[in-house]
């Protein structure tokens, strides 16, 4: 009777949620981590190591089980600092998978590890070589140690978490569908479906987030940092957004080692409107900003009760919207109308970087 009691106390809480929260995958990575420093014998260690490379595979890149247990660490790995990827290969087509920069390093010390290599009959080639149902049952077992229902530690969950971690961050869905390698869009939005519980905290989420953004920066890139230069005082922080701008910031040295700053960090860059310029034409403006992309001029607001100032609105070849605040003198003279070529532009020291 017991056990039918546990049954019933692990099914319900899968059926009202259907993804990790950002908690339980802490709990479920702190479980995997404690599980693996436990071990004693060699031959546990170098197998639960394995096993935790194969859950921060699933974590990072929502990848199918089979996609990375098929993995050859010789050649789908590619750790170098600038741009870490893993490539997976199947007959639907290959794709390349961004990397974060700490799973990157736990690779590395990994293939660097000679007893761990030394264990492997195949070498890193055999590195995530092993059995499915071995796999499962283990990811089940850090689920019990974490709290967490079992369902919800499966290789799918993760995939199904990161999809919908990355949609509520505002990544586009073609995005999520090219990085999980799913034929439709819509094969993805199925991963998207909320209980009405998770429904009711989203919007909730959602309606803070919006008013936050009112009162903060009006423009916005997301993407990955790609370089860090570093200075004694000041640091040159790029990013590259998903659709491909690279986007150049100054911060302070303190806050690039307080904030962990380094190539494969999940970043946005946002901007306030009265930071950005807006120069007439097609042909690219000589400037001191960092920051200069081509547009064309999407929107317009210029109030006839606000006859000093005007919005201007832009937009980039990949669908980004950039606003700036200019003078109603300034639109009129630059001939700052809809459809018009403009050149957007703002200084490395307007961009304002968030994490998390």
């Amino acid at each position: 009777m017991a056990k039918t009691a546990q049954g019933s106390a692990d099914t319900a809480p899968e059926q009202a949620q259907r993804g990790l929260d950002q908690v339980q995958l802490s709990a479920l990575e702190q479980a995997f981590r404690a599980w693996v420093e436990a071990s004693r014998r060699q031959a546990d260690r170098v197998s639960r190591q394995r096993l935790w490379l194969i859950f921060l595979l699933l974590r990072s890149t929502g990848a199918r089980l089979g996609e990375v247990l098929g993995l050859n660490a010789r050649r789908d790995l590619d750790l170098g600092p600038a741009r870490p990827v893993v490539r997976f290969r199947s007959n639907g087509g290959d794709r390349e998978v961004p990397l974060p920069a700490d799973v990157a390093g736990e690779l590395q010390a990994a293939l660097a590890d000679p007893e761990l290599m030394g264990s492997l009959a195949a070498g890193p080639a055999g590195l995530f070589d092993m059995d499915q149902g071995h796999v499962r049952r283990k990811f089940y077992e850090r689920a019990c140690e974490a709290g967490i229902p079992r369902g919800l530690a499966s290789p799918s969950a993760l995939r199904r978490s990161l999809a919908r971690s990355l949609v509520r961050q505002d990544v586009p869905l073609p995005v999520v569908q090219r990085l999980l390698g799913q034929s439709s869009a819509d094969l993805t939005a199925a991963f998207c479906d909320y209980s009405d519980a998770e429904a009711g905290r989203i919007v909730e989420e959602y309606l803070k987030r919006e008013e936050r953004r009112k009162t903060s920066a009006r423009n916005h890139f997301a993407g990955q940092i790609t370089r860090v230069l570093r200075g004694p005082v000041v640091s040159s922080v790029e990013l590259t957004s998903l659709g491909g701008f690279k986007v150049v910031s100054v911060v302070t040295r303190d806050s690039v080692e307080r904030l962990g700053i380094r190539p494969g960090v999940l970043a946005t860059a946002d901007i306030k409107a009265p930071w950005v310029q807006i120069s007439a034409g097609s042909e690219e403006p000589v400037s001191s900003a960092a920051n200069r992309y081509p547009g064309v001029v999407r929107r317009v607001l210029a109030d006839p009760a606000e006859p000093v100032a005007a919005e201007v609105v832009a937009e980039l070849a990949d669908g980004t919207r950039l606003a700036a605040v200019v003078t109603a003198e300034s639109a009129r003279r630059l001939g700052l109308a809809e459809g018009a070529p403009v050149w957007v532009s703002f200084g490395a020291f307007s961009v304002i970087l968030n994490f998390g």
